[in-house]
């Protein structure tokens, strides 16, 4: 077992913290290894087995998103806990049916079915889904299947020259931020720990899009939609479905065969005609609820969050809700809605990726050790929760065709590895440098085995969090066609359904619309390892030249006599971790008495301790930990003259210490002794008040920024 004192210096980054103080004057600083081991999300890539899973430390400690100013209230975060427990069961399925139902959203059993699974609150959404459809939703979000804004962005791209519009990515972000509904809430819950104000690094799961598009077209559930039965078709429609276009999608093939005539009156036609006539009631609402004269409160807190956070990451952005604004928003919900339509129908299973070490209990971290290398793999899990088979209309749609869907199971399905995505030193490399192409074994999973480097810092150096993510790519090349079909058969109405919807700017975009979706329905996923390493050694500080306590201060600035007063501190450290730009940013405030005698001669004697609130954030790509610890420093004393006054630290004590990823982490205490701080002359005295002062921004090669402010501050004869 660790000793608690090792425990402590190891989890709690104390020595650091409690250091922090010096740092910018004597850069002495402790090696604090605070594990970081959240994961972070995947994207979409098949067994019926159900994988243990791991949620986000973000959602299991319910942290809202960097930049959210809406709320996420407890019934949100308890669903979102269900919809990322370790296992998927029924409950998972659930647990999105209510989720779903909260912001308006019927789910429906199956084409034919009247009345939904769950009762709606609050206005009805014109964006109804199939059970199927759901599960599919659930499943990516368990797995945490995510698809990133730089990718969403590029489905629906701004047209070229188009100035003062917003991305679709910082649309969805100013979405999950600032929209005060059911809906925005879950999306919050779903994207806990990410950072809004960097739209394009988001990761967003599928059910965000469907949450937003039902969201912009009911004003958060504002307004109802149109009054039609589930699945029908309104009279007059364009989107209305011809049997002519089913006999399509059953004739002409491969090599330009035919396939017989068969019967069209099956689940396949009923679920298109649902799907068909539920997104033209979508298209209806959407227009009705983003009226030129009126913005709905959806799209103007999503805008006016956008103006005041991304003025950075937006340049020009329109200032004011105008047509133009509400034009570009009406054509990227609706875009958006017939994107996450496909993902639903066509994608019913995951990806997982995790990292692990060998023989270890570290999840996905790897502290680095300075003589021995460590093992560790990279997991990926292909599973469509506790689906066992292809769903009833896909496996309908493709039996009417007569194509034959290939065997559901996760087994002997081909992926992709790498390449690995890192610094340029990355510090590990596989143990199979020619493994890139593998297939699943029999549990469907395959592995990609590697081993790190030896700690290349020094022990003594400052700790360095590196983050190494391992994408991978899972294409079934035996369903192309199958999928081909399929969305010819149930979405393929979309780009021209689409048209009258959207603005004309966006119009030539929608001809590309199905080319540049095909890269997401492929099946992708992301793992992470955190290397915890060291830093070089900082340069030996030169040896004091302070003046000696016997007494040369000449004129002595401070009447002699005793003193008693506070000692207060300030530090900021922020250390690069990775490539991430915000890296790591610890926080230190404390404060404590302080007594001290003035001989005089003006050598100084006294003692001081001090209570410090720390708070420690680290952020690497998507992989994100805080820990928030509280700790004494006692036995420290003052010394040096009144020209020169010279701290020196005693010894730190642990009483509080909590890490988002590990719990508590409190207990034990640090020796300090040998480090301390000259700081020189007072910065003002009179009326019996003394007052020294410290300041300094310290940054030495790839080291931390050290930003420190200490005070002593006294009164006395």
């Amino acid at each position: 077992m660790t000793p608690p004192a090792d425990r402590f210096a190891r989890r709690s980054g104390l020595v650091r913290a409690a250091a922090a103080l010096l740092v910018g004057a004597l850069l002495v600083a402790g090696c604090g290894q605070n594990t970081h081991s959240p994961a972070p999300s995947g994207s979409p890539s098949v067994s019926s087995a159900s994988p243990a899973s791991v949620a986000s430390p973000a959602i299991v400690d319910h942290t809202p998103p960097t930049g959210a100013t809406a709320p996420v209230d407890a019934a949100t975060w308890a669903l979102a806990d269900r919809l990322t427990s370790p296992t998927y069961t029924s409950d998972t399925t659930a647990a999105m049916v209510a989720g779903l139902a909260r912001s308006g959203i019927a789910v429906y059993t199956d084409p034919s079915a009247t009345a939904p699974e769950a009762p709606v609150t609050g206005a009805t959404s014109p964006l109804r889904l199939l059970d199927m459809q759901v599960h599919a939703l659930a499943v990516g979000a368990w797995a945490g299947s995510t698809f990133s804004g730089s990718e969403l962005d590029g489905i629906v791209p701004l047209p070229d020259g188009e100035t003062g519009m917003a991305p679709t990515s910082a649309l969805l972000a100013g979405y999950v931020a600032a929209a005060d509904s059911p809906g925005g809430a879950l999306s919050r819950a779903l994207m806990a720990g990410q950072d809004l104000l960097q739209p394009a690094n988001l990761r967003f799961p599928a059910v965000v899009l469907i949450l937003f598009a039902s969201d912009v077209a009911t004003d958060g559930g504002r307004f109802a939609a149109p009054s039609s039965s589930p699945g029908s078709v309104p009279s007059g429609t364009t989107a209305a479905l011809a049997p002519a276009r089913l006999m399509a999608f059953t004739g002409g093939g491969v090599a330009g065969a035919a396939y017989p005539a068969v019967a069209i009156d099956t689940i396949c036609s009923d679920s298109a005609n649902w799907v068909n006539g539920m997104l033209d009631s979508f298209f209806g609402a959407l227009k009705l609820a983003t009226p030129t004269n009126l913005p709905g409160i959806i799209v103007t807190s999503i805008w006016n969050w956008m103006v005041d956070k991304l003025e950075g990451v937006v340049k020009g952005l329109i200032s004011s809700v105008t047509d133009a604004v509400l034009g570009t928003v009406r054509s990227i919900a609706g875009m958006i809605a017939g994107v996450a339509e496909q993902i639903a129908s066509l994608v019913p299973y995951a990806v997982k990726v995790t990292a692990s070490q060998t023989g270890g209990t570290g999840g996905a971290t790897f502290v680095l050790q300075q003589t021995t290398a460590l093992s560790g793999t990279f997991t990926a899990t292909v599973s469509a929760g506790d689906l066992p088979a292809w769903p009833a209309v896909l496996q309908d749609c493709a039996s009417t065709a007569q194509i034959a869907l290939p065997n559901f199971q996760a087994h002997d399905v081909p992926l992709t590895w790498g390449p690995l995505q890192a610094p340029a030193d990355p510090l590990l490399s596989p143990l199979d440098s020619a493994k890139t192409n593998d297939t699943t074994d029999a549990k469907g999973q395959a592995s990609w085995p590697f081993q790190t480097s030896h700690d290349p810092g020094d022990p003594t150096g400052e700790q360095v969090n590196q983050v190494d993510f391992m994408p991978v790519a899972v294409h079934r090349p035996e369903i192309d066609q199958v999928r081909s079909r399929l969305t010819t058969a149930l979405l393929g109405f979309i780009p021209g359904l689409l048209r009258p919807f959207v603005s004309a700017l966006f119009a030539p975009y929608l001809d590309g619309l199905q080319s540049r979706l095909n890269t997401l329905l492929d099946a992708r996923g992301t793992g992470v390892a955190v290397l915890v390493n060291h830093d070089k050694a900082k340069p030996t500080p030169a040896p004091s030249t302070s003046p000696a306590p016997s007494g040369a201060c000449s004129p002595n600035p401070v009447a002699a006599g005793s003193y008693s007063g506070t000692f207060t501190m300030s530090s900021t450290t922020v250390l690069a971790v990775g490539t991430d730009p915000r890296g790591s940013v610890t926080t230190d405030k404390g404060s404590g008495p302080l007594n001290m005698t003035v001989s005089p001669d003006g050598s100084l004697a006294g003692t001081f301790q001090y209570e410090v609130q720390s708070d420690e954030v680290i952020n690497a790509g998507l992989a994100s930990d805080e820990m928030v610890a509280t700790y004494t420093v006692s036995g420290s004393t003052v010394g040096g003259t009144a020209c020169n006054m010279i701290l020196a630290l005693g010894t730190a004590v642990s009483t509080s210490c909590h890490d988002q990823v590990f719990g508590d982490c409190s207990g034990g205490s640090i020796s300090l002794a040998g480090r301390q701080l000259s700081i020189g002359t007072p910065t003002s005295t009179g009326a019996g008040r003394v007052t020294w002062g410290f300041q300094n921004d310290t940054k030495v090669g790839d080291g931390p920024d050290v930003t420190t402010t200490l005070t002593v501050s006294v009164s006395g004869p």
